[in-house]
This record gives C-alpha cells, sequence and structure tokens, in this order.
C-alpha cells in the first residue's frame, strides 16, 4: 500500500537484521591516547581500559542476505573510535561516523544510535601505501598515509564486541527518554590481510565537527589493510534509565552538529 506497510512488508524487514552480514574491504589503525580523553568521552556505564587507544577505520562494504547482496553498489564509511569496557568485556564505541549512503546512514540512528552523518569517504592502496581522506561539509576530518607489509593471508572468524547508545527524544530535544546501552557482538571472517607497519594520522576538526581534531593521538599501535566478511548480532541491550544518569551530553554530542548559537 501506498504509504502504508502491509504484516508482511513489516515481518520481511524485521527479519532482514536476523541474519545480516557484510562483504567489506576494510583499513584500519590504532594509536595510543589517553585515559583521561576516553574517561571524558565514555558514557559512565563504560570504563576506560587498562590500555586506551584511538581506533580510525576506512570501509567499503556491500549488505548481504541468505548470500544475496541486498541493493547493487556499495557503502563507504569512516570511523574514529575508542575502546571501551563493560562487565569485564573490552570492545568499540564509535565519537564519529561519516557514510556515504543515506539509507544506513538513517538506520543506523533510528535503530541502534550510532553517530552517523554523512560525508565525504576516498581511499586507495597502490601495492605500497594505503591513503585515506574522510570529512563532510567541505572540509576534512580525517587524513591517514600508511605503509602496507607483507600480504599474511585470511584468519578464522574471530568475535569482537561494539558498543552505542539509543533514547527516544521528546519534543524538540528538550529532554531524552528510555536511554539503553546496546551491545552488539560481531564475528568477522578476514579472507585476505597485510598489516601497516607505520602510518601517519592527521585528525582535524571544523565548525561542525570540533571533536574530531581533539582527540589525542599517541605513538601508533597497529593496523592493517583487510578483505572479508562481518556478521552483526545484537547480543544485549541494557536499561539505562534507572541508574540516574543524564546520558543526552553523551547522546547529543555525537549525534547532531555543534551549531553555533547566533543569538549571542
Amino acid at each position: 500500500m501506498s504509504y502504508v506497510w502491509t504484516q508482511r512488508q513489516l515481518e520481511e524487514y524485521r527479519r532482514y537484521y536476523d541474519n545480516i552480514r557484510t562483504h567489506h574491504s576494510y583499513s584500519y589503525v590504532n594509536f595510543s591516547t589517553t585515559a583521561e580523553f576516553v574517561r571524558s568521552v565514555l558514557p559512565p556505564c563504560l570504563d576506560v581500559p587498562d590500555q586506551p587507544k584511538v581506533t580510525i577505520g576506512f570501509l567499503s562494504f556491500m549488505e548481504w542476505i541468505h548470500g544475496v547482496s541486498n541493493r547493487p553498489g556499495r557503502d563507504r564509511a569512516a570511523i574514529v573510535g575508542v575502546n571501551a569496557m563493560y562487565n569485564g568485556v573490552e570492545g568499540s564505541y564509535y565519537l564519529t561516523v561519516l557514510e556515504t549512503e543515506e539509507v544506513n546512514i538513517v538506520t543506523g540512528r533510528e535503530f541502534w544510535g550510532m553517530p552517523k552523518k554523512q560525508g565525504f569517504i576516498d581511499y586507495f592502496e597502490d601495492g605500497n601505501g594505503f591513503h585515506g581522506f574522510a570529512g563532510r561539509k567541505s572540509h576534512d576530518l580525517i587524513l591517514l598515509d600508511a605503509k602496507l607489509g607483507e600480504e599474511q593471508g585470511g584468519t578464522e572468524e574471530a568475535p569482537e564486541y561494539y558498543f552505542d547508545m539509543r533514547c527516544g527524544f521528546e519534543v524538540n530535544g528538550r529532554s531524552i527518554r528510555n536511554p539503553e546501552l546496546v551491545i552488539f557482538k560481531n564475528s568477522t571472517q578476514t579472507n585476505r590481510f597485510r598489516p601497516f607497519v607505520s602510518a601517519d594520522l592527521a585528525l582535524k576538526g571544523s565548525p561542525f565537527d570540533p571533536g574530531v581534531g581533539t582527540v589525542p593521538v599517541g605513538e601508533f599501535l597497529d593496523g592493517g589493510h583487510l578483505g572479508g566478511e562481518t556478521s552483526y548480532i545484537v547480543e544485549q541491550v541494557v536499561d539505562l534509565s534507572k541508574d540516574g544518569v543524564d546520558y543526552a551530553p553523551y547522546l547529543m554530542g555525537r549525534l547532531y552538529d555543534d551549531w553555533p548559537d547566533v543569538r549571542r
């Protein structure tokens, strides 16, 4: 029906996320950062790991369901994240996610609270090095150059965790309701892998995304350029509404642009 889905359409769409898997090219670097910075950006429900790090990633992917791509074309994304702990489990917490595909941006924000914004992402590797560029609204935010090591082949599927927050908003964003911590347990199969042996990273803020330029970047830890597949499973959703914390600053500070108050 026009503008109103049937029950069958609803059920088919909801089942879509029960068995979703991406086929992708993914390149990442890990740098050390400060515990003080990680504590300042993590919500109180998450703890700072013993070895805090910032992760930068560039990703080009297609979503597959039951072995078939859900639509033609690919999406591209770039991420800035830190590591975090929840009940003794270490995972990633994204601060900025830039993406090119509108549908994935909308569903990521509305369903799981991911801090996705539309931007430009481009990268390439020439056999010796990797070069990545990402930004939005005519501002460069992430510039990465890395030297590639020797091909190391693939690996078996390995689990990794990712934390995000979601909530409902009152009219005009005056307050939030029902904050939740969403815990993903992702399983990645790496089909090919080349490590990065060195990397140069520049994170730049902009009038709209000033936070990117505030991330302390320490020494290069590791990284790589890989091709593989990942399954995404929501393992747990934690109710945060009764712990007495106002999570609005942690949600809105990642989801929305930093608009200047023109009334001042």
